[in-house]
C-alpha cells in the first residue's frame, strides 16, 4: 500500500516544507505554525436516495477505531472514501458509488454536494458530501467488488426504507450530518 502522505490530492496549493512528527501508511502528522496536524486525504461521501423505492443506502460496516472504543462490530455509516490523487471529490464518489454500493450513474447525471467540510481544528482533510436522488433511469446496480480491502470484504451496503429514518442508530457525526441534510432535502422536520 502507498503512504499515507502520497495520497493527498492537489488541491492547487504549492507543496510546503514539511516537519513530519508521525506518518505511516494511514496517517501523516504534520508540526505547522505551532500546530500538531492531521493531514489526511479528502473524503466524498454520500447517501444516495433511491426516489420510487424511498429507501436510502447506508454502509453496514466494520470500523476498527469505533471498535476500539465500543467493542461493536459494525456501525452504520456512508457510502464514500479517500479522494485519490487525480481525482475531483465528484469522481472519487462516482467510483465509490460503483465499489461500495454497486450503483452506476449514467454519464450525464449531476452531482450536487454540500459545501465541503474540516472534521475538527486538528486536521487538514476536508469532507465532501452529496445527497443523491436518483430515479431509476439515474443509474443501473451492478454487484459491488469493494476496493479489495478486508474491511470492504466484510462490509455491505443496505437499502434502508425512509420510515425507519428517525430509528437509525448513527455512530459518526459525518453521517448524522448528512442524514440531517437528507432530511431536510425530504422537508422531514423532526
Amino acid at each position: 500500500m502507498e503512504k499515507f502522505s502520497k495520497l493527498k490530492p492537489d488541491n492547487g496549493i504549492p507543496d510546503k516544507k514539511e516537519d513530519i512528527l508521525y506518518s505511516d501508511d494511514y496517517i501523516k502528522i504534520v508540526k505547522f505554525e505551532d500546530w500538531s496536524i492531521i493531514d489526511g486525504r479528502d473524503i466524498a461521501f454520500c447517501i444516495p436516495y433511491l426516489i420510487e423505492s424511498n429507501q436510502i443506502i447506508l454502509r453496514q460496516e466494520y470500523i476498527p477505531s469505533f471498535k476500539y472504543v465500543t467493542g461493536k462490530d459494525f456501525y452504520l455509516a456512508l457510502v464514500g472514501g479517500g479522494i485519490e490523487i487525480g481525482e475531483t471529490p465528484d469522481k472519487a464518489l462516482i467510483r465509490e458509488l460503483e465499489e461500495e454500493a454497486g450503483i452506476v450513474l449514467r454519464d450525464d447525471f449531476e452531482l450536487d454536494k454540500v459545501e465541503p467540510l474540516f472534521l475538527n481544528k486538528g486536521c487538514s482533510n476536508q469532507f465532501y458530501g452529496y445527497i443523491i436522488p436518483l430515479h431509476e433511469r439515474d443509474y443501473h446496480e451492478v454487484i459491488s467488488k469493494g476496493d479489495g480491502s478486508k474491511i470492504e470484504d466484510i462490509s455491505k451496503s443496505v437499502k434502508i426504507d425512509i420510515k425507519f429514518l428517525k430509528s437509525l442508530i448513527i455512530s459518526d457525526i459525518m453521517t448524522d450530518y448528512m442524514i440531517f441534510k437528507l432530511k431536510e432535502y425530504l422537508n422531514m422536520f423532526v
